[in-house]
């Protein structure tokens, strides 16, 4: 229940961005392409699987390439800058434990949270940039150049638009709402699978808990970890969970659970992609003003 809730908190920010660029999909149709998300990102390497996103509402929506784009390249960034806090948070309140000083974990948090508010605040700038350089070169590049410019010149006006609709504060919060879901329902996985070894909540602690789960996400989004996330995944795991004191349990749980996490995800990753496919859900939205008299 988390897990699907957590998806629908995804398809609800992406469609304040899409609503705000006037742009209405169907909302069960977008959180069957959220699931698909979901599914490539798990499987491709560095979750490089999340760009399916703007395939698929581009090509099964009808959304134009810009608003699809803006409303991936702000999701992903509010993702990151919702999660910085809570897992400062999580590993201060765990330092002692995992003998970690929390003057490093503080300034560490510092320096991400600096750099991904810095990213969402130079993102305008950057595409504007990147447009008149496209441009300049665009007699070297040719047709591709001038599309590119294109796109990045209309991303730009759509992030600019988003901004000035005021919307950033609403995109937050939702982030945060995706991110307890998210590790929400793996501490509930969690819970489950070593209960039965004598294990309660109160030595299940929620911090410690969460800077194990979010260590192994973040290896997971590395460039060199495998395909599905397998072998980083584990390996960050199990030295983790060691350090935070769940030596019994770090090496069994770091494959076990991930093994129900993956199952899982692609079985309603699939699913979600063959609903994809039939016919009433595979027409491309159409704007109503396009339509000749």
């Amino acid at each position: 229940m988390l897990s699907l809730a957590m998806s629908a908190f995804r398809t609800w920010r992406y469609q304040v961005i899409l609503g705000t660029l006037k742009q209405r999909p169907s909302s069960i149709t977008l959180f069957l392409v959220v699931l698909v998300r979901n599914f490539f990102s798990d499987l491709l390497p560095a979750r490089l699987g999340t760009l399916v996103y703007v395939y698929l509402v581009t090509n099964r929506l009808g959304i134009p390439l810009g608003a699809a784009a803006t409303s991936f390249a702000l999701s992903f960034l509010f993702d990151i800058i919702a999660l910085i806090p809570m897992l400062l948070l999580a590993a201060l309140c765990t330092s002692a434990t995992a003998g970690i000083s929390a003057w490093v974990l503080t300034g560490g948090g510092i320096v991400a949270a600096t750099v991904s508010l810095g990213a969402l605040c130079a993102l305008e700038p950057i595409l504007q940039a990147g447009t008149r350089i496209l441009v300049k070169t665009s007699r070297f590049t040719g047709r591709i150049g001038q599309q590119l410019a294109e796109l990045s010149m209309k991303v730009a006006q759509e992030i600019q638009h988003c901004r000035k609709a005021g919307i950033y504060r609403k995109l937050l919060l939702i982030s945060f709402g995706v991110r307890i879901l998210k590790y929400g329902s793996l501490y509930v996985l969690l819970v489950a699978l070593v209960a039965p070894l004598g294990y309660t909540l109160q030595e299940l602690s929620i911090p410690k808990v969460f800077v194990g789960l979010c260590s192994s996400e973040m290896a997971a989004s590395l460039p060199f970890s495998g395909i599905m996330g397998f072998g980083a995944y584990e390996g960050t795991w199990a030295v983790v969970f060691r350090l935070l004191g769940f030596e019994r349990i770090a090496e069994v749980t770091s494959i076990s659970h991930h093994l129900l996490t993956q199952l899982y995800g692609y079985g309603l990753g699939i699913l979600a992609l063959l609903l994809l496919l039939l016919p009433p859900l595979n027409t491309p939205l159409t704007d109503k003003t396009d339509t000749p008299c």
